[in-house]
């Protein structure tokens, strides 16, 4: 089963959400919530390795404005458990009748569709009937497929052994993971989609220039203002400096970069000038932002 990505998803879709790190998956989370307003549709998150508040606040930190769409109703955060397993226990039918509820209520508030995505950390727990979890997952593929819905269930590849998140893959229609450019022990560069931009973590040099070139050029013919995010970037040399600083000369018209970056990443750019370029931003962050 091929990659899909998280704005490609639409009514009838289930798509098992994998993700490496915790930016990683707010991220896509998050462009899974911004297209769902987007389109008029109610939207639930279920969280679980974060706290609801949290979930709320990364949210907002991303640039999303879901105020008025939370106090309106048409967002709404909650536990995984307590959708899940409300009284400790797991019962693949009862939570499928939930579905099913969720996309009526829906309906008769007069959305365009049901949008939800849930933390399944809750799985780890000692849950009664959790060994069920996958024949679960495929009926609500089943389930899912015409109706006016579309599911993200979000699996932690630092939590969930190989064997599941196999299954996972296989128990739902699509798998969205982020755009990856370059991913070793020591660097990974990925697509950023809230904002739109390019998140660059680790350690780089002149050997990945040409992953780093190819990100920033995909990620301006998305769109003209780029968020470059070098927050866990512990090392760059001048040689993949100067291809950010040379992206940035080749900004036209009304493009503009946001360039967020800490420590030795900072230094070399603001010597090489990038900050007094036109169209550019250099946002000083602490590596604990």
């Amino acid at each position: 089963m091929g990659g899909t990505s998280v704005e490609d998803l639409k009514p009838g879709d289930h798509a098992c959400l994998t993700f490496s790190d915790h930016d990683e998956r707010l991220d896509i989370v998050a462009a899974f919530v911004r297209d769902g307003l987007g389109l008029g549709q109610k939207v639930l998150c279920l969280t679980e390795s974060v706290s609801e508040a949290a979930l709320v606040e990364e949210l907002v930190g991303r640039g999303l404005g879901i105020a008025t769409a939370a106090r309106s109703g048409q967002l709404e955060v909650g536990p995984s458990g307590l959708f899940f397993a409300p009284q400790g226990s797991f019962d693949p039918a009862a939570t499928i009748g939930r579905w099913q509820d969720q996309i009526d209520q829906a309906n008769r508030e007069g959305y365009s569709g049901l949008r939800v995505t849930g933390d399944m950390c809750w799985a780890l727990r000692p849950v009664n009937g959790v060994a069920e979890l996958m024949e679960y997952e495929s009926r609500l593929t089943r389930m899912l497929a015409g109706q006016n819905a579309t599911a993200a269930c979000q699996y932690d590849r630092q939590c969930f052994d190989t064997l599941t998140l196999a299954t996972a893959a296989d128990s739902h229609g699509m798998n969205v993971t982020a755009v990856t450019y370059h991913d070793d022990a020591l660097l990974r560069i990925c697509r950023q989609h809230v904002p739109t931009g390019v998140r660059v973590a680790g350690e780089i040099d002149y050997r990945t220039i040409e992953p780093l070139t190819r990100a920033l050029a995909e990620a301006l013919a998305l769109d003209d203002h780029i968020d470059v995010n070098l927050v866990h970037l512990r090392f760059m040399d001048t040689a993949t400096a100067g291809v950010i600083v040379q992206t940035a000369l080749g900004l036209t018209g009304g493009q503009r970069m946001n360039v967020r970056c800490a420590g030795m990443p900072w230094e070399i750019l603001a010597a090489l000038g990038l900050g007094e370029l036109t169209g550019v931003t250099m946002t000083a962050v602490r590596h604990d932002d």
